[in-house]
C-alpha cells in the first residue's frame, strides 16, 4: 500500500471512545502540545531568517506545488498510521452509508445524516492539511469535526429539542461540545470520553484565534536553525505535536463507527 512504502511505527491509543466499556488513554495529550508550542513561540519573530517572498513563491503555495516534499516527510515518518487512518475512515464511510439508508426519511433526519458525513469528510480534510504542514488550519478544521460530532449526537435524540432548534437554525453549534456533556446520560454516552473530547477541543480553539500557539506555527522550533515560514513545512522541532495529532486523529477515525452507531441508536429509539 502507498503509505507502507516508507514508514515508522507509532502506536495508536483510543482517545475518543464513546462506548462506556471502551478503555481510555493515559498518555499526554492536547495540553502538552499547547505547552510545547506556546513556550516555543515566546521567541520573537524579529531577527529570524524568513523566506524570500516572491510572486512565484505565492503562486506555488496557491497551487500546492511545494507540498510534495512536505507530504513525503510525513509519509516517511508516519506511513503505518496513515494507512491505518485510511482503513478506519473507509469503515466509517461504510457505517455512514448504512446509517443514511436507514434513518434519512425527511428533512430533520437528513440534517442528522449531513452532520455525520460532515464530521467524516472534514476529518479527512484536516489530516490532509496536517500532511501539508499546515498545523493551525488543520487544527481549525478539526475543531469543526469535534463540533459536528457533538451536534450530531445532540440532535440524534429529538426529545432533547436540539434537532428542532438546529433545523430552525436557532441553535449555536459552538456550544455543542458543552451541551453534549450535559446530556451524556440521556444520550447513553461515556462521560470520560466526552471529557477527552472537551480537552481536545480546547487545543483546537487555540488554532481558531490569533493566539501565541497559532503564532508558533509561523516559525520552526529547531533551536539550531530557527526561521519564519510561509505556507506549510515539516519541522523536526514539532515532532511531538505531529505524533500526538496523527495518533489522536487515527484513534478518532477508529471510533467513528461507534459514534455513528450511537447516533442511529438514539434516533431510532433502540435500547
Amino acid at each position: 500500500m502507498y503509505f507502507q512504502e516508507k514508514r515508522r511505527k507509532v502506536h495508536t491509543d483510543p482517545a475518543f471512545p464513546l462506548d462506556p466499556a471502551f478503555p481510555l488513554s493515559e498518555r499526554k495529550g492536547a495540553e502538552d502540545i499547547s505547552i510545547v508550542m506556546t513556550d516555543s513561540s515566546s521567541a520573537s519573530l524579529k531577527g529570524l531568517p524568513s523566506p524570500k517572498v516572491s510572486p512565484d513563491l505565492i503562486r506555488q503555495l496557491l497551487l500546492g506545488l511545494e507540498d510534495v516534499g512536505i507530504r513525503h516527510r510525513f509519509v516517511q515518518t508516519y506511513g503505518d498510521q496513515l494507512e491505518d487512518f485510511v482503513g478506519h475512515m473507509m469503515n466509517a464511510f461504510l457505517a455512514w452509508e448504512r446509517l443514511d439508508a436507514r434513518i434519512t426519511k425527511d428533512e430533520p433526519s437528513a440534517h442528522i445524516s449531513a452532520l455525520v458525513y460532515g464530521a467524516l469528510h472534514t476529518h479527512v480534510v484536516a489530516m490532509k492539511l496536517l500532511l501539508e504542514g499546515l498545523f493551525v488550519p488543520s487544527g481549525n478544521s478539526q475543531r469543526y469535526v469535534l463540533e459536528s460530532i457533538a451536534t450530531a449526537l445532540l440532535v440524534s435524540q429529538p426529545s432533547l429539542g436540539y434537532l428542532d432548534r438546529y433545523a430552525r437554525n436557532t441553535y449555536s453549534t459552538t456550544k455543542a461540545i458543552r451541551d453534549v456533556a450535559r446530556h451524556a446520560d440521556a444520550l447513553q454516552l461515556n462521560r470520560k470520553a466526552l471529557t477527552t473530547l472537551q480537552q481536545h477541543s480546547k487545543l483546537y480553539d487555540l488554532c481558531s484565534h490569533p493566539t501565541q500557539f497559532a503564532s508558533a506555527s509561523l516559525m520552526t522550533l529547531v533551536p539550531a536553525n530557527p526561521q519564519t515560514v510561509l505556507g506549510g513545512h515539516f519541522d523536526e522541532g514539532k515532532i511531538f505535536a505531529y505524533e500526538r495529532e496523527i495518533s489522536s486523529r487515527t484513534s478518532l477515525a477508529s471510533n467513528f463507527p461507534n459514534f455513528i452507531y450511537a447516533v442511529g441508536r438514539n434516533y431510532l429509539g433502540l435500547a
